[in-house]
């Protein structure tokens, strides 16, 4: 039996003006060596291989710095699955299932599927450049339906609206308690409303100019709250719930500094970049104000529709049989969370034509008008589409967890079992379907493309890029959450604030709830562009990440790290 050739790793750097698949000469302790440039490598980058080490083992000098380490037990050739210094990234025209570890140990029959469409997607990838001369409206079979839905809900809403007046007038009247008109709610509401719009927008100037401090205090504010709120209420002698509180809150203190420490900075770095674009396109604070806008009219025309309708058929309603009532209930969720999802949606993709023609280079001086013609026109249909299935999904799970907590009512513990548990896998497929859906409308707003086309390439890309294990350290999301809350609790205050000098205690608490949900809309909508940066920016780094690497090369290098360093452990 032969004995394997001792083998030394070497690095080398990609010369200038090299392409992938093409070659060039390295030279090690044994000679020179032949290497081909691989996919998506860019000059610049550094290059690992394997090769015979030299009799005396002696350490090479390459590029003019010692590289490399003798590994004896190593064949030449490297060893089998991932090895240190092979691309990060696979080519997915030509991606296989020895070339991709995401794929390794799958069954080899969906190993196969996979491969297939991840070809599939770069296919389409290269069939739809990204921001083409000319856009084709895309499924546009859903804005019809939803058009249809927005009409019928704000006509219902105009309908409806002097009657709920004139009800709770009469109500007003009967009652001891002095309760607050139409117009004073709407009021009050409205007040916490235009409060919410400013501290979103303070927010997101905010992540701006201090993303470090927004970062950190995204991550520690939930736990100091919940520590907060268990101590109120020992001092009010609920001392059982109230350890309870303070014991998760330090729990959660701890993840943040045991387990989510190693990701500040990264998410800093992401932050830091997003904003550095949010400051060279101010304007998008109208989109933020657009998207607040319409989701808070979303709301208001569906509660006025929805209370119409119970007022007049609550009777019926009332006596239908179960089945007819959770279809109802399906009905109602389904339309509102529809229109929300349009209307956030639709500042999604806006923010991600703004960031991905800054990545491209591309029209960037018109980037905010061109990117929200394409969501208001041509990819208009695939937000629709991609809202509607989130929202169904969102409306079933809305349903379920209504039936259950009847059960629940009723002592059926039987079946409060089987809907928790059916609750908890649709709300999972529900937050994975929203989850990808807003990656996948970045190809939307890139490459006009249908959303089932979208989904295919972002998944081909993000795949074949190992992306996985970035954004498995991107902590964005709290930032987002932690506007929305900030936004929530301000247009709250100040609703129930107007609504006690307007008319007194009894408006206090509509003009708190309309306020309070207001902020919570318009926070969702303004602080948000920091995640569809963020994503918008990673999905086109996962295709070509030669244009961060010039732009923001420390940035290029750390995504690069994260990917490589993961591989190898």
């Amino acid at each position: 039996r032969r004995r394997p050739v001792p083998a030394m790793q070497f690095e080398a750097e990609v010369p200038r003006g090299m392409q992938p698949g093409q070659t060039f000469a390295a030279q090690t302790a044994s000679g020179l060596v032949t290497l081909q440039v691989p996919p998506g490598h860019v000059p610049g980058q550094k290059l690992r291989f394997f090769a015979p080490a030299s009799a005396g083992g002696a350490q090479p000098v390459l590029l003019g710095a010692v590289v490399g380490t003798v590994a004896e037990g190593v064949p030449y050739g490297g060893p089998q699955g991932y090895v240190p210094g092979r691309p990060y990234r696979t080519d997915p025209k030509t991606a296989s299932v020895d070339g991709m570890p995401l794929l390794q140990g799958l069954p080899v029959a969906r190993a196969d599927r996979k491969v297939e469409e991840i070809h599939k997607g770069a296919a389409l990838a290269e069939q739809w450049p990204a921001f083409p001369a000319a856009r084709r409206c895309r499924d546009v079979f859903w804005i019809l339906p939803f058009v249809v839905v927005c009409v019928a809900v704000v006509g219902a809403a105009v309908h409806f609206a002097p009657s709920i007046g004139s009800e709770v007038a009469k109500e007003a009247g009967a009652s001891d308690v002095k309760l607050p008109d139409v117009w004073t709610i709407i009021g009050a509401g409205g007040a916490g409303a235009g409060a919410s719009l400013l501290a979103s927008l303070c927010f997101a100037a905010l992540a701006k100019r201090a993303p470090c401090c927004v970062v950190w205090t995204s991550l520690l504010f939930g736990p100091f709250m919940m520590m907060a709120c268990g101590v109120a209420l020992i001092a009010f002698g609920i001392v059982f719930l109230g350890l309870i509180c303070i014991i998760v809150g330090a729990l959660s203190l701890a993840c943040v500094f045991c387990c989510f420490r190693q990701f500040i900075p990264f998410t800093i770095m992401i932050v830091e970049m997003v904003a550095s674009v949010m400051k060279e396109n101010p304007m998008m604070v109208c989109v933020s104000l657009l998207g607040s806008i319409m989701g808070i009219a979303w709301s208001f025309a569906c509660g006025l529709a929805f209370a119409g309708a119970y007022q007049k058929f609550g009777r019926s309603i009332a006596e239908s049989s179960g089945a007819e009532r959770y279809g109802i209930l399906f009905a109602a969720a389904l339309i509102f969370i529809w229109g929300a999802q349009v209307a956030y949606n639709v500042c999604h993709v806006t923010y991600c034509g703004v960031f991905g023609r800054w990545y491209h280079q591309s029209d960037v001086n018109v980037a905010l008008r061109k990117s929200l013609y394409v969501a208001l026109t041509s990819s208009f249909g695939s937000i629709c589409f991609g809202s509607f299935l989130v929202a169904a999904v969102r409306a079933l799970e809305f349903v379920i967890r209504q039936a259950r907590v009847e059960a629940q009512q009723d002592g059926n513990a039987v079946c409060c079992v089987i809907l928790l548990l059916l609750e908890c896998v649709v709300s999972c497929l529900g937050d994975m379907l929203e989850y990808f859906s807003e990656w996948a409308y970045v190809q939307c707003a890139v490459r006009g493309v249908s959303f089932i086309e979208a989904a295919r390439i972002t998944y081909s890309m993000m795949t074949c890029a190992n992306m996985q294990y970035v954004i498995s350290d991107l902590l964005i999301n709290s930032v987002v959450n932690l506007g929305a809350i900030c936004s929530g609790a301000v247009g709250g205050g100040v609703g129930a604030a107007a609504g006690w000098a307007i008319a007194g205690e009894s408006a206090a608490l509509s003009g708190a709830v309309i306020g309070g949900w207001s902020g919570l809309v318009a926070g969702s909508a303004a602080v948000g562009v920091l995640s569809s940066g963020a994503k918008t920016i990673l999905a086109l780094w996962a295709e070509d990440p030669e244009p961060l690497r010039r732009m923001r090369p420390e940035m290029h290098e750390e995504l690069e790290r994260r990917i490589t360093s993961k591989l190898e452990d």
